[in-house]
Protein backbone atom coordinates (compact mmCIF):
# COMPACT_ATOMS: atom_id res chain seq x y z
CA UNK A 1 0.00 0.00 0.00
CA UNK A 2 1.60 3.43 -1.26
CA UNK A 3 2.08 5.82 1.67
CA UNK A 4 1.32 9.47 1.39
CA UNK A 5 5.38 10.20 0.41
CA UNK A 6 4.58 7.79 -2.49
CA UNK A 7 1.28 9.33 -3.62
CA UNK A 8 2.94 12.66 -3.99
CA UNK A 9 6.10 11.69 -5.97
CA UNK A 10 3.66 10.11 -8.07
CA UNK A 11 2.07 13.18 -8.20
CA UNK A 12 4.92 15.93 -9.00
CA UNK A 13 5.64 12.88 -11.32
CA UNK A 14 2.54 13.33 -13.23
CA UNK A 15 2.96 17.50 -13.02
CA UNK A 16 6.37 17.69 -14.31
CA UNK A 17 5.56 15.41 -17.70
CA UNK A 18 2.13 17.28 -18.07
CA UNK A 19 4.36 20.45 -18.22
CA UNK A 20 7.10 18.77 -20.43
CA UNK A 21 4.17 18.40 -22.64
CA UNK A 22 2.25 21.32 -22.84
CA UNK A 23 5.53 23.28 -23.09
CA UNK A 24 7.36 21.29 -25.83
CA UNK A 25 5.97 23.00 -29.08
CA UNK A 26 5.22 25.94 -27.60
CA UNK A 27 6.18 29.35 -29.60
CA UNK A 28 9.12 30.95 -27.92
CA UNK A 29 9.10 34.69 -27.72
CA UNK A 30 12.70 35.08 -28.61
CA UNK A 31 13.39 35.71 -32.12
CA UNK A 32 15.94 33.34 -34.02
CA UNK A 33 19.46 34.29 -34.88
CA UNK A 34 20.44 34.90 -38.33
CA UNK A 35 23.84 33.86 -37.13
CA UNK A 36 25.03 31.07 -34.42
CA UNK A 37 25.93 33.04 -31.78
CA UNK A 38 29.41 30.72 -31.11
CA UNK A 39 30.70 30.72 -34.43
CA UNK A 40 28.98 33.39 -36.52
CA UNK A 41 27.86 31.04 -38.93
CA UNK A 42 24.81 31.77 -40.86
CA UNK A 43 21.98 29.63 -39.42
CA UNK A 44 19.60 28.28 -42.74
CA UNK A 45 16.00 29.88 -42.93
CA UNK A 46 14.71 26.51 -42.93
CA UNK A 47 16.52 25.75 -39.39
CA UNK A 48 15.28 29.13 -37.71
CA UNK A 49 11.45 28.93 -39.27
CA UNK A 50 11.72 25.19 -37.47
CA UNK A 51 13.02 25.65 -33.88
CA UNK A 52 11.76 29.67 -33.40
CA UNK A 53 14.40 31.12 -31.21
CA UNK A 54 17.12 28.95 -32.39
CA UNK A 55 20.82 30.64 -31.70
CA UNK A 56 23.14 28.05 -32.68
CA UNK A 57 23.80 26.15 -35.96
CA UNK A 58 23.34 22.46 -36.27
CA UNK A 59 27.32 21.85 -35.62
CA UNK A 60 27.55 23.82 -32.37
CA UNK A 61 24.44 22.87 -31.20
CA UNK A 62 25.54 18.62 -32.14
CA UNK A 63 28.76 19.37 -29.85
CA UNK A 64 26.83 21.18 -26.87
CA UNK A 65 24.51 18.27 -26.89
CA UNK A 66 27.88 15.51 -26.82
CA UNK A 67 29.23 17.85 -23.99
CA UNK A 68 26.25 17.52 -21.82
CA UNK A 69 26.32 13.96 -21.98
Amino acid sequence: MPDEIDRDQEFNEQRLEDMIEQNRFKSTATPSLPNCRLCGKSIPDKRRQTLPGVTTCIECQTVLERCQR
